[in-house]
């Protein structure tokens, strides 16, 4: 094996060093003043650097000295050695032209991270409380003990890919002095030693592959019956075999939110599921009866079957696709769940608050008919009503020969709103005594995206109406599978 080193013991020693950082005791004349911390016991040599190779200097105290006592294998979490995890890693693409980096919507580099089982250990360490007088070491531990209980859980590395960053810290033994009674008359400086036992991971080295484009064909693809395949059925997925990957369906679908209260869960479901039976063949099958058409048997028909890593797209009118991983629905196989990578969609447009210093969101808090809704009724109050409500309104509130609105929606001090105020599709704003228009249709961005934090569906405002941003009917070729990312 080539040398490594990745400073794996020294991360666990100086985590554990961080926990007595900071931690003060009261001096007789009242004023509090930090404990310093270092690593090391008082060996000969130490002491002699510290005493400045005199012998009329002391060592101040108090301080905390930390040690390795002991590092042996914990064979109690061993595990198989030849054990490999892999890691699909995906980046988001950041604008190198921009002097900032700025990340984009679109698929960075891949990575494939190999991770090796990691070797258990169990690891002790020491803490060695100098101190002057009792009251100095009282002061110390009470304030040391309390975090014990039973441990304490410490993070050596903030890399979610690195499964051995987390580890306890138990406290197993209390030595309270180093002196002996009676004391005679030697002078050395009192030291409590509190024993420590942490749980440790020792990681070989991973292995990072980068995942590249393949850019030219240096061998022969062959059928399951080992004839040569053709150009035409490898690009264009004509085959039905297994080996099949990218899928472009032929059937129209539905994407729906899902009722299950996950925020990026949706259903899909067929348009006509009779025209998939009989492009498929399936007559016989599901001629008679009601029965449902099974998406495992769409996807085994498809592609041959799917897998947790399969991954389905929906192509956008601008070209641009969100991706989603699925399953199929055990309760209802007609229904296939698909959960949406969260960096595919979207991004809500920051809409400016009328509040000063009120940070810009792409929010709502509800689309309303403002002849049906009342907010000062609904609310308790116009008093009640939150700084910073919104909704998007469905019809435009007065009339331009009468400027007396509905009386829910007047301000708190009774004032009246005018129809160019609030109208129709615009979005308003409580800023504590009236309702401010945030959004104008009529000189909007087009496309605006909108979150309804009421359902949770986005929706964009587009061609002069809001619309569902993505969800909606998929035609063929709109829609692709992907079983093998």
């Amino acid at each position: 094996m080539d040398f490594f080193y990745d400073g794996q013991i020294r991360r666990y020693v100086t985590q554990f060093m961080r926990i007595f950082i900071g931690f003060k005791y009261e001096a007789g004349d009242g004023e509090q003043r930090s404990v310093p911390v270092m690593y090391g016991d008082m060996s000969r040599q130490v002491a002699n650097i510290i005493k400045e190779n005199s012998e009329n200097k002391m060592p101040s105290v108090p301080r905390v000295a930390c040690y390795i006592s002991s590092l042996e294998m914990d064979t109690t979490r061993l595990s198989d050695a030849t054990f490999t995890s892999k890691m699909h890693i995906r980046e988001r693409k950041w604008d190198t032209d921009s002097s900032e980096v700025v990340y984009t919507g679109e698929q960075g580099a891949n990575y494939t991270v190999e991770r090796l089982m990691p070797t258990p250990f169990k690891l002790r360490m020491k803490a060695d409380i100098w101190s002057s007088n009792t009251d100095q070491k009282l002061q110390l531990l009470e304030q040391i003990l309390v975090l014990f209980n039973p441990a304490l859980e410490i993070q050596t590395t903030d890399n979610y890919i690195d499964w051995t960053s987390l580890s306890s810290i138990y406290l197993s033994t209390l030595n309270f002095t180093s002196r002996t009674i009676p004391a005679g008359t030697d002078s050395d400086i009192d030291v409590c030693t509190v024993e420590f036992e942490m749980p440790v991971w020792i990681s070989p080295p991973a292995k990072v592959k980068k995942l590249g484009i393949i850019q030219t064909i240096i061998a022969n693809i062959f059928t399951e019956d080992g004839d040569v395949q053709s150009l035409e059925e490898a690009v264009y997925n004509e085959r039905k075999g297994n080996a099949q990957v990218n899928v472009n369906a032929r059937y129209p679908i539905l994407l729906f939110k899902s009722n299950n209260g996950q925020d990026y869960d949706y259903d899909v479901t067929l348009v006509d599921p009779w025209q998939a039976v009989v492009d498929m063949g399936l007559e016989k099958e599901y001629k008679t009866g009601n029965k449902k058409l099974d998406w495992n048997v769409i996807l085994e028909k498809l592609a041959g079957g799917w897998t947790a890593s399969s991954y389905v797209y929906f192509k956008q009118p601008n070209g641009y696709e969100m991706a989603a991983t699925f399953a199929v629905n055990p309760v209802d196989p007609s229904i296939l769940v698909v959960t949406f990578d969260q960096d595919t969609i979207p991004t809500n447009t920051s809409i400016d608050s009328s509040i000063s210093g009120v940070a810009a969101r792409g929010t709502i808090d509800a689309i309303i008919d403002p002849f049906k809704f009342n907010p000062i009724d609904h609310w308790g109050g116009a008093s009640s009503i939150p700084e910073g409500t919104r909704y998007l309104l469905l019809e435009t509130i007065g009339d331009p020969n009468n400027t007396d609105g509905p009386e829910g929606w007047k301000g708190s001090d009774g004032s009246t709103q005018t129809s160019y105020e609030l109208v129709e599709n615009s979005i308003v704003e409580w800023d504590g005594s009236k309702w401010v228009e945030i959004f104008d249709p009529d000189n909007a961005d087009d496309p605006t995206y909108i979150q309804n934090l009421k359902t949770g569906i986005q929706y964009k405002w587009t061609d002069g109406q809001w619309l569902k941003s993505f969800e909606g009917e998929y035609d063929s070729g709109m829609w692709r599978l992907d079983l093998n990312p």
